[in-house]
């Protein structure tokens, strides 16, 4: 099977967004799960699996959720522009009804925020 070129991969990320966007969950679903499947482990697709947890969060399925950010965050140096994951992390564990560590989440996210 033929690699994806940096295009076609930006343009599916698009696609995938802005039918999350339009409410369309389930497409941008299998959009974001299909470029995460092509993807290696040593070299994960995180905006795929950053999608894939918003539609998570959306849904309500904080398990899920925190899954995918797992995956995404783990081994990536995170910088302020990364912020917006631990709001994730925080939102989805929320969900779980685990507030002390949402709110530790939270903490970290006004933190990079400054």
């Amino acid at each position: 099977m033929a690699e994806l070129t940096s295009n076609q991969r930006r343009s599916l990320h698009v696609l995938a967004y802005m039918l999350f966007r339009m409410g369309q969950e389930g497409r941008a679903r299998k959009i974001y799960a299909g470029l995460a499947a092509l993807s290696s482990a040593q070299k994960p697709d995180r905006k795929a699996l950053i999608g894939l947890a918003a539609i998570a969060i959306e849904n309500g399925k904080g398990a899920k959720a925190l899954e995918y950010l797992r995956a995404a965050m783990e081994g990536a140096v995170l910088s302020s522009k990364h912020a917006v994951l631990h709001f994730m992390k925080a939102q989805a564990l929320w969900l779980e009804d685990r507030k002390a560590e949402a709110e530790a989440a939270k903490d970290e996210y006004l933190f990079l925020k400054g």
